[in-house]
């Protein structure tokens, strides 16, 4: 039996190779096959935290602005008077400078482009002779409404600060015209072009802010009489050609 048996040990272990053979394939067949179901199972809920990371920054840009700050507008003024249809010599005029509250939206047409119009809070100006009509005192005042229509060029879209330039047209709207030196004042609504400046710097995702410079060319009519000359009628040919500097916040939608 003992001799049978170490006859028999060559032949068993012959048998047995093939067995184990075929079973190191198996097993790595299954490893990878456990390892693989393990990856797909992590791969969803991998993107899924991805998609929630990346969400605030993947949403779209809304093209829309809308922005606000205090306004500062000066001019520079100079006018031709006549009065009974007779130039004056060495009359002029100077309109005083004012604050207000600017507001306005920006829309985004294309990368690097984009579309203003600008308003304010009508203010008041106080037209004061100079010159020869610098004994005249207040002329009278001027209550108005600009709006500018522009489109701006962005020089830079990334970065701390993004500069821009811009050209359009302004429309001045005279709201109300009070007598003064003049009586029966009546000033004409006016536009002119307009070239802009101005730089932005992001606070966030949707605020920036921003300071704004525009200079109108800007040129209006006036009529009324004069009681120190009998009545007499007086026209001016007043130009003002403002400039407006805005500094504030914007808001992207």
């Amino acid at each position: 039996m003992q001799a049978t048996a170490h006859r028999n040990t060559p032949v068993a272990a012959a048998a047995a190779r093939p067995f184990l053979s075929r079973s190191r394939p198996a097993r790595a067949a299954c490893a990878a096959a456990a390892a693989f179901a393990s990856l797909a199972a992590a791969l969803p809920a991998q993107a899924q935290t991805q998609a929630q990371t990346q969400a605030p920054d993947a949403a779209p840009k809304s093209p829309w602005r809308i922005y606000a700050g205090p306004a500062h507008i000066g001019f520079s003024t100079s006018a031709e008077v006549r009065a009974g249809g007779q130039r004056v010599p060495g009359a002029d005029a100077r309109a005083d400078a004012n604050h207000s509250l600017g507001f306005g939206a920006t829309y985004d047409f294309h990368p690097g482009w984009s579309a203003e119009i600008a308003l304010g809070l009508p203010p008041t100006t106080a037209l004061k002779g100079t010159g020869t009509l610098a004994g005249a005192g207040t002329l009278g005042k001027v209550k108005y409404g600009p709006a500018v229509l522009s489109v701006r060029r962005h020089l830079w879209e990334d970065g701390p600060v993004r500069p821009y330039i811009g050209a359009g047209i302004n429309y001045t709207l005279v709201l109300e015209s009070r007598d003064g030196f003049v009586s029966n004042l009546d000033v004409k609504n006016g536009f002119g072009p307009v070239l802009q400046v101005g730089f932005e710097v992001p606070i966030d995702q949707r605020w920036s802010f921003f300071v704004d410079a525009k200079k109108i060319w800007l040129k209006a009519t006036a009529t009324g009489t004069l009681p120190a000359l009998g009545g007499a009628p007086a026209h001016a040919k007043v130009r003002l050609d403002p400039l407006v500097v805005t500094a504030g916040v914007s808001y992207r939608f």
